[in-house]
Order: C-alpha cells, then sequence, then structure tokens
C-alpha cells in the first residue's frame, strides 16, 4: 500500500528546515510520499496525518478523513481530539507520549531540587558549615497521572520520599488510587501534575484541594493549565507564602506581560517542559518509527498486532479493521 502524508499544522518552533527534514525522512520509508498542501494530494492514495495541538479536528475536510488511514499526533496532550471523534474513528490515532516524557519529568524534578536542595555556593569557607534543608526522606508527594511522565516521576522519587502517592482513574495497575477524592490532598508537601485535560481532570485542583495540602508545599504543573484552577490557586498562594508554584501552562495562553507578576512564590514557564535540543529530531524519528511499522504490519495482514504493540499511545484502544 502507498501512503501520502499530510502535516495539518505546525508549531512555532518548526521552521521550514524541520519540514523539509521531515519530509526527506518519512519519504525514504518505501510507498510514502509527503504533500504540503491538500492541492497536492492524489485521490486514489489514501492518507496519513500529522496532527498537533493547534489542529482543529472539525476543520478537517470529511473527504480527507474518509480516506485516512493513520493519525500521528506526536504531542502529549490531546485535548483538542474529541471524545466523541475518537470513539468514532476508524483508523488508529497514535499520541506522541514517549517524545517529551523524560524532558518533563526532568523539569519537574528540577524545580523540586530547586526547593528542596539548591546548592550554595560558599565563596569563602564556612566554619558553622550549617546547611538548614528539608530532606525529601521527610516529604509526602502526590502524582496526578500515570501515564509515561508519571511513573518516571515515581520511580525516581519513591526510593527518595516518606509516602508517594499516584491517583489515575484510567489505569489498573496495582497500588495506583483510582477514585478521586480531597483526601489524596490531605498533607501533600510536593503536588506533581502528570495527566491529560478531560472531563475528570478539569478544575481537579481547586480550593479545597489546595487548603487541604501541608502548610510548606510545592505545586508543579506542566501538564494542562485547565487541571488547576488559576483563579483558586492566586488566591491561595497569595495567602500561603510558604507555598511555591511552577506553572508551566496556562488556561489561557500564552499569558500577557506582567501576569501574576506581584506573586512572588509563583514561577511562569512559556509551555516549555517538554523543549530539549534534540526535540524536532525526535518528534520524526517517532513519525518515522510509526508510520514504517503501520506500513509493514498491513502489507504482512497483520495489523491488529499494531494496537497492542502501542496500546500505550494508542487513543483509541479498541482495534478496528484496517483495510
Amino acid at each position: 500500500m502507498n501512503l501520502q502524508v499530510y502535516r495539518t499544522d505546525s508549531s512555532s518552533y518548526q521552521d521550514s528546515h524541520f519540514l523539509a527534514k521531515e519530509q526527506k525522512i518519512l519519504e525514504s520509508i518505501p510507498g510514502v510520499s509527503y504533500v504540503k498542501s491538500l492541492s497536492q494530494t492524489q485521490k486514489e492514495i489514501p492518507f496519513v496525518l500529522i496532527t498537533n495541538t493547534h489542529t482543529q479536528i472539525e476543520h478537517i475536510p470529511k473527504t480527507i478523513l474518509d480516506r485516512t488511514k493513520l493519525l500521528v499526533h506526536p504531542n502529549s496532550g490531546y485535548d483538542n481530539i474529541g471524545d466523541e471523534f475518537v470513539k468514532k474513528c476508524s483508523f488508529p490515532i497514535v499520541k506522541g507520549n514517549p517524545i517529551r516524557a523524560n524532558a518533563v519529568a526532568e523539569y519537574m524534578l528540577s524545580c523540586v531540587f530547586k526547593e528542596i536542595a539548591q546548592v550554595p555556593n560558599h565563596l569563602h569557607w564556612s566554619s558553622t558549615r550549617v546547611w538548614k534543608r528539608p530532606l525529601l526522606r521527610d516529604q509526602k508527594v502526590l502524582i496526578i497521572g500515570n501515564g509515561h511522565i508519571g511513573q518516571l516521576l515515581k520511580n525516581s522519587l519513591r526510593p527518595l520520599v516518606s509516602q508517594l502517592t499516584v491517583y489515575d482513574p484510567f489505569t489498573k495497575e496495582l497500588g495506583v488510587e483510582n477514585e478521586f477524592s480531597h483526601e489524596l490532598f490531605s498533607k501533600v508537601n510536593i503536588l506533581l501534575i502528570a495527566a491529560d485535560l478531560n472531563d475528570t481532570s478539569y478544575h481537579m485542583v481547586e480550593k479545597v484541594a489546595l487548603n487541604e495540602l501541608a502548610k510548606k508545599n510545592i505545586i508543579i504543573n506542566p501538564a494542562r493549565g485547565g487541571i488547576i484552577k488559576e483563579e483558586d490557586l492566586f488566591d491561595y498562594l497569595q495567602q500561603n507564602s510558604n507555598s511555591k508554584c511552577y506553572l508551566d501552562v496556562f488556561e489561557e495562553e500564552p499569558f500577557k506581560a506582567g501576569f501574576q507578576a506581584k506573586l512572588s512564590n509563583l514561577n511562569k514557564t512559556s509551555h516549555i517542559a517538554g523543549v530539549f535540543d534534540r526535540l524536532n529530531q525526535d518528534i520524526i524519528s517517532f513519525e518515522y518509527l510509526i508510520i514504517k511499522d503501520f506500513l509493514e504490519k498491513l502489507a504482512s495482514d497483520n495489523s491488529q498486532t499494531f494496537y497492542q504493540d502501542y496500546s500505550d499511545c494508542i487513543l483509541n484502544h479498541e482495534p478496528t479493521t484496517i483495510v
């Protein structure tokens, strides 16, 4: 089978050089052509769509979707891909969770260690040799989300902290909490958000949950802005100087200049937690792997194993017949 790849949108960090490299590498797969606009498409050849967080799925022409065999979404967040579309979709939707997982986990761990154990620089020998710092050993941690990022955080922190709880309503893993309760937040020192934005997570962290946290705490959210109710968070930070919050995502992006600048215990970054020097290269490598393997499984009449091999990345888990 031949396939034509069409990218619906590109991000601000993906320039013409990225697109040219993407085309060159994907067209090295036998049977794959790369089209830059819908006017270049060939009617008889089915599609692979590459989307991102800017893609408005509802604006993709039905004539294109009807001929699509695979959708690759090389992003972790997919709240722009509606539940109804996923349920009705007859082709696999592969999200790029693994691409940014290490980068986001490292961002979160960096924030934790900056607050817990920022190493001082002594210009002169300290005769007192005093270092007043807490230890991770005495911290209670709550991780919201048990996906690629959540598991990296869990495996990194579990040997170091006093108590670690993971909440995820969608996982069946032993030891992960499935039922939401505000008691999950009780006396938590470090709150790490590594979840997708959906009906179960929207404004999950609000006034009641925040007030359950330990008096001295760290809140870190590089996931999606809507998981935290920002109005409640900013009120909470204003009233609790012993709380430190790191936000990489916001309910409205981009935030305006001077946004919440008076909150000295709020650290803001511009949705960069998942950005690193090899990001574009890793995105293309992920796309290449998925598309190549998909074609090979189709050729060997073994398409259903594609769902099994990428079950942790596929949105529509129920196997469908790929023809």
